[in-house]
């Protein structure tokens, strides 16, 4: 891969693209320009300069090929600067990609321009090379009259072939922006249609002139007509303002989701996965926001069920291995937590840590680089607690403090215990907690998870030596 910059927009040139390239040029060798050179060096097989200067016009067309696509993008990418989005560009396979960070923010006419910006680029290229075979040539050199001649041809008849309505080209992009425009979400469905039908008159004309790499091309084309059809179908196309009525629900959603507002968020995607016409992206993505909201609320079997209908998208590993915990099925819920640690996100080492912990591979949890066990063994307290498992969130909590005697990890503990109605191990991790600073009588006096110790005279002279500090 070959790496640049033209000005602040950055370019990756591909192997593949390359490799195309060079097989186009090939395919021009029968190029015949306005001047003899080359044809009459390569039609005869015993010149002296035959070798070289298939090479040279070889190496010249790929060179030309690769600058003429680049210049096209420039053109995207300078309108998407314009716009104020942040271009790249890749040259790749046959053609170029621009990409442009902001773009998905652009109105219809910003995305119009910018989708013309390409083919006039390579217009004035082609327009600009075909300008210099014409005026220069009594002065011009052989070969710089057939490559300007050559590139003017090129970029011409690219240009042209462009702005043709066809999924894949500018100009399928183009009247998919106007139709969305005038019709809204059908004007998608519209374009697709206009585009199997100019597809199939270029198809025919190619087979009958026997263009038979056109005739390739324009059945890739196709293909990926009949993908657009399909994620229309499914709702994933088109975006922005012509996307389905629906994508702003859930995106309304996930909103309320991300300001844990979870009752008003679960309300809204159980109406999307009922409605009727919800395709199935949508349904999914409402599935997979349930899914978080029932681990939120603790129910990992509600969670696993929402997983399991998701089609299309892809669950991250650590949301499936927190439900498959949550049910106590650890088995299952420990290669999804190894994975989803390969992120190196240290909270998800430590879920990992303290799913090998209730696993009982407490070995295997110390063995992690960069693993804290006091921090793994409350990760296995916490899902142990939920799962109303006291006992064993008791000796989580306490072996937490062991690794790390802080008050708070003591307290933790001294409220499993109080939960698992052992009162005399909760006084005893109460009594570390005092002693290792805590002083919150405030929060122990009504901490729900106490409760049982209320009332019993050695819990009373546990909180009078405490005094009335609100302080931890």
């Amino acid at each position: 891969m070959i790496r640049f910059r033209v000005g602040s927009i950055p370019v990756e040139v591909h192997a593949i693209h390359l490799a195309i390239s060079a097989l186009i040029a090939w395919g021009f060798i029968d190029y015949k320009g306005p001047s003899a050179w080359p044809t009459q060096v390569l039609s005869n097989v015993n010149h002296p300069l035959r070798t070289p200067t298939l090479i040279a016009v070889v190496l010249g067309w790929m060179a030309l090929v690769s600058f003429s696509v680049l210049v096209h993008e420039l053109g995207h990418a300078f309108a998407a600067r314009s716009f104020g989005a942040k271009p790249s560009i890749q040259l790749v396979g046959l053609g170029g990609l621009t990409r442009a960070e902001g773009a998905e923010h652009l109105e219809w006419w910003q995305d119009l321009l910018f989708t013309l910006a390409g083919p006039a680029a390579g217009l004035a290229l082609g327009v600009f090379a075909g300008l210099v075979a014409l005026v220069g040539g009594p002065v011009l050199p052989d070969w710089a009259r057939y490559f300007a001649s050559g590139i003017a041809f090129a970029n011409l008849f690219w240009t042209a072939l462009n702005l043709l309505p066809i999924s894949t080209l500018d100009g399928g992009r183009i009247t998919t922006v106007l139709l969305t425009r005038m019709l809204g979400r059908p004007g998608f469905m519209v374009a697709q249609v206009v585009a199997l039908g100019m597809a199939a008159l270029l198809l025919m004309a190619s087979i009958a002139t026997q263009q038979i790499f056109v005739a390739a091309l324009v059945a890739l084309m196709v293909m990926r007509t009949f993908a657009n059809i399909g994620a229309y179908q499914r709702g994933e196309l088109p975006t922005g303002f012509a996307a389905h009525p629906l994508t702003t629900v859930i995106e309304r959603a996930e909103t309320l989701y991300r300001e844990n507002k979870l009752t008003e968020a679960g309300l809204i995607a159980s109406g999307v996965i009922e409605a009727a016409d919800t395709p199935p992206l949508l349904r999914s993505r409402a599935h997979v926001l349930l899914g978080w909201i029932s681990l939120k609320e603790s129910s990992g079997r509600r969670a696993l069920d929402h997983f399991s209908q998701v089609q299309g998208l892809q669950v991250p590993p650590h949301a499936l291995a927190a439900g498959f915990s949550l049910v106590g099925d650890e088995t299952r819920a420990i290669p999804l937590w190894a994975q989803a640690a390969q992120s190196g996100d240290e909270a998800l080492l430590h879920e990992f840590a303290g799913a090998l912990i209730r696993g009982e591979r407490e070995k295997e949890a110390r063995a992690l680089p960069g693993v804290r066990m006091a921090r793994a063994f409350s990760m296995a307290e916490r899902v142990h607690y939920v799962r109303q498992d006291f006992t064993r969130a008791a000796q989580a909590a306490e072996a937490a403090f062991h690794e790390e005697p802080h008050a708070s990890l003591a307290y933790t503990a001294a409220c499993d215990w109080a939960q698992a109605n052992r009162p005399d191990e909760a006084l005893r991790l109460l009594t570390l907690a005092a002693q290792n600073g805590y002083r919150n009588a405030a929060e122990a006096r009504t901490d729900p998870d106490l409760k049982s110790l209320r009332g019993k005279p050695e819990f009373d002279g546990w909180l009078a030596s405490l005094g009335h500090s609100t302080q931890p």
